[in-house]
């Protein structure tokens, strides 16, 4: 009897870690990482199609920059502050900085859609150009 209420509690709390895991918070975090390390593959399946579309732009960009531009593009960093959800929309808050001047702090916001139960980072070319 001990085992199937353990079994039971932990399969609980698995559910629960699953909903929770869902967060558009989750996914923003994950597409800055990618964005960090320039995995612009992974940062493309967190994104709409309209955001895949300027990655590969994006993509094409850094492969012909120089080291040292590169370098300073890795420089960057995020961190997701909040987010509001209404429906199948959301808006993430996230500070962006440099490592080189950390003091210097920009906040900023990054759509997001609900596309087949997943968050996706939803951005097009005017958002790059805020």
């Amino acid at each position: 009897m001990r085992k199937i209420f353990i079994l039971l509690l932990i399969l609980l709390a698995l559910i629960g870690l699953a909903a929770c895991g869902n967060k558009p918070e989750n996914t923003a975090k994950a597409f800055f990482k990618a964005l960090e390390i320039q995995d612009f593959e992974l940062a493309k399946k967190l994104a709409t199609p309209e955001g895949q579309e300027l990655l590969s732009i994006i993509q094409s960009f850094s492969e012909n920059i120089s080291e040292e531009q590169k370098a300073e593009l890795m420089s960057t960093r995020y961190q997701v502050l909040k987010s509001t959800i209404d429906g199948d929309v959301a808006t993430v808050q996230y500070e962006q900085w440099d490592t080189k001047t950390p003091d210097q702090k920009e906040t900023h916001s990054l759509q997001m859609k609900k596309l087949d139960g997943a968050w996706k980072v939803h951005f097009v070319k005017d958002d790059i150009q805020k």
